[in-house]
């Protein structure tokens, strides 16, 4: 008859470890998450700027990463920062507009009449209709798509980071918290 015995000692140990987990998993991945934002960030102002030849990159410029917090729940993303003032053309870029616009009466500034220069004079124009059909130059779904595969795969390295931080104490005992004990083997 053989026989053995399991000592857990220190288990509560090991459930205050586990307990900090969730704050810690969280924690990696909001800087994780940050990271991924601020590339596809990156990402998208460059693809816009590669469909768009506005000459300004006012646009891109404006695409700023975001992060919110919210105890363990963290969202990231991409926005439109609302001070620049291509931030009015963002929708337009990425969705493209078919409709009427109304432009405004507005000053415009002349500067040639039959094809010679002549000194800058304000001319009013008056509010007018018009259509428009413009195909949008998408920017920011598909940076998105592109970068799935490597935004899932950082998370996915921050949650494996963070859970082998918060058990590294494991390591450094390898025989905590579990011992094992066999008795010495009885002629059978």
């Amino acid at each position: 008859m053989s026989g053995g015995s399991v000592d857990a000692s220190g288990l509560d140990r090991l459930r205050d470890r586990l307990a900090g987990l969730p704050a810690v998993i969280a924690a990696t991945l909001a800087d994780s998450m940050r990271i991924q934002a601020q590339a596809l960030a990156t990402a998208a102002g460059a693809r816009l700027d590669s469909q768009v030849k506005d000459g300004t990159g006012a646009l891109s410029r404006a695409l700023i990463p975001t992060l919110t917090v919210n105890g363990l729940a963290a969202t990231a993303g991409v926005t439109v920062d609302e001070a620049s003032p291509a931030a009015a053309y963002a929708a337009f870029q990425e969705h493209g507009f078919h409709g009427t616009e109304s432009v405004r009466a507005h000053l415009r500034t002349i500067t040639q009449a039959f094809g010679r220069s002549i000194a800058p004079v304000s001319v009013p124009v008056r509010a007018y209709d018009r259509r428009v059909d413009y195909d949008g130059h998408p920017f920011l779904a598909p940076a998105l798509a592109d970068a799935a595969g490597d935004i899932r795969a950082a998370l996915t390295d921050a949650i494996g980071t963070a859970i082998a931080h918060q058990l590294s104490f494991w390591n450094q005992d390898p025989s905590w918290p579990v011992r094992t004990s066999t008795p010495p083997c009885s002629p059978g």
